[in-house]
């Protein structure tokens, strides 16, 4: 080649690439901090830190900032979930999935920032009565979330927490699932998880009864929500944060439910014998999608959003948080941002916890090139 030849365009391209991602990389590390963000809303809250509504000052974009303390992870012992968490959402990437944006840490929180669903959670819409929750309207819920759990398990993952507060709204009426710190990456499509975690409400007996369980738990738990939605109750009752086992052998009312097909397919769901029960085994969720129930669905135009909810959140600005228990967004943040070290690279122990989007990260360059052309 001549000393004068011309590269071309796609080499070009190449290096521009490459060198946008180096500036990403660059300012990942050196820059992203609390202080980035404009915390506006206390949006939740949970046993191991807080969710609050973020504006980034990067690019103006809304977001939802989940704080874990690292001090109640380790008392919890919660070290190997929080950094799992952070990688599968990293990992997974589905439309009914959340969408993680950042994950930072300092001395004493992780961070992990993703979308901000604004329609609220599946737990406010079933006690507040936002939605008529009629058998359709449900059914196009439940079809999402089986789309939504269908994917978790193609990519070996028990979600292990499927609840309603766990079941996010956007603002054009979908839902995704949120929450994936007790989710379990198996090695292999047909190993085993042993480790109890979950909602009670929502576990199934496999998990209470310390027996090695597969991703059929999730379907479990579906069956579970599937019958909240429709009654507004759980099918099992918990008392004193102990379930008695022998509870899941008793019959379970289905009163509020006339529909025969679909008490058919929520029995199969719950059915105590994971092997019996509708989804175990390698077919997994091919086996719900053939239940006579939904026999009307195309489930490609559901998993393509081309169905119209039946529900659009009313929503006035990008700030609107209506949808969520004021017992949150009615509570200051108390953040004392000049506390915190924004130079920190947080601890050892969570090392590589850092990320940011490619898309994110170019508003970043671009917001630090105009502070510094505005500094010349």
């Amino acid at each position: 080649m001549g000393c004068c030849e011309k590269k071309k365009p796609e080499q070009l391209l190449d290096k521009n690439t490459q060198n946008e991602k180096k500036e990403i990389s660059e300012l990942t590390n050196k820059k992203i901090s609390y202080l980035d963000f404009e915390p506006l809303k206390l949006i939740g809250t949970g046993s191991l830190g807080r969710v609050i509504l973020v504006r980034y000052n990067y690019n103006n974009n809304i977001y939802a900032m989940k704080e874990l303390s690292k001090a109640k992870i380790k008392l919890n012992k919660q070290e190997e979930h929080s950094k799992a968490e952070r990688d599968l959402m990293v990992k997974l990437n589905s439309p009914f999935t959340v969408n993680i944006k950042f994950a930072f840490q300092d001395d004493s929180k992780l961070y992990i920032v993703s979308e901000f669903l604004q329609g609220g959670d599946m737990f406010y819409h079933i006690h507040h009565s936002t939605i008529h929750l009629t058998e359709e309207t449900v059914k196009f819920y439940i079809i999402e979330i089986i789309l939504g759990i269908e994917f978790l398990h193609s990519n070996n993952v028990i979600y292990r927490d499927l609840k309603p507060e766990n079941i996010l709204m956007d603002s054009e009426g979908h839902i995704k699932l949120s929450d994936f710190g007790l989710s379990k990456l198996l090695e292999n499509p047909k190993d085993k998880a042993y480790t109890l975690c979950g909602t009670l409400q929502y576990l199934a007996p496999e998990i209470i009864k310390n027996k090695g369980y597969d991703k059929s738990v999730d379907w479990w738990s579906l069956g579970c929500v599937y019958y909240e939605m429709l009654t507004g109750k759980v099918p099992f009752k918990v008392k004193a944060n102990l379930i008695n086992q022998n509870i899941f052998e008793e019959k379970i009312n289905f009163e509020g439910i006339s529909n025969p097909i679909l008490v058919n397919l929520i029995s199969q769901l719950l059915s105590v014998n994971p092997k019996k029960r509708l989804g175990y085994g390698e077919y997994d969720a091919k086996k719900i999608k053939e239940h006579q129930y939904f026999n009307d669905v195309d489930w490609n135009k559901y998993l393509n959003k081309e169905i119209e909810p039946p529900f659009l959140p009313k929503l006035e600005g990008e700030l609107d948080v209506r949808y969520f228990d004021k017992s949150f967004t009615d509570e200051p943040i108390n953040s004392n941002r000049s506390t915190i070290n924004s130079r920190s690279n947080g601890t050892s122990e969570y090392t590589g916890f850092t990320y940011m989007t490619q898309s994110v990260g170019k508003d970043m360059v671009e917001g630090v090139k105009n502070e510094e052309e505005q500094d010349v």
